[in-house]
């Protein structure tokens, strides 16, 4: 069984901080473990392609922030 929950990080942080000092022990050793390596296929992908994916040159760089530049001239008018 697997639960997943959105929280967000400050109230994360306010439940951390009501912890008494035993679990907040538990809770870092259990943060600081390394990862096992596992990871689902999804997540795999997502790396791969994130590590092997397409990159822009500086030059189409250079191209894109023209184009923006023009688009809020002609926005502001």
């Amino acid at each position: 069984m697997e639960v997943k929950l959105n929280i967000p990080f400050e109230q994360l942080l306010r439940a951390l901080a009501q912890l008494t000092p035993t679990q907040r022990r538990k809770a870092k050793a259990v943060l600081e473990r390394k990862p096992t390596g596992k990871t689902s296929e999804g997540e795999e992908s997502l790396a791969e392609l994130l590590l092997h994916g397409p990159v822009f040159s500086k030059e189409q760089l250079l191209r894109m922030e023209e184009a923006r530049n023009a688009f809020a001239t002609r926005r502001d008018r």
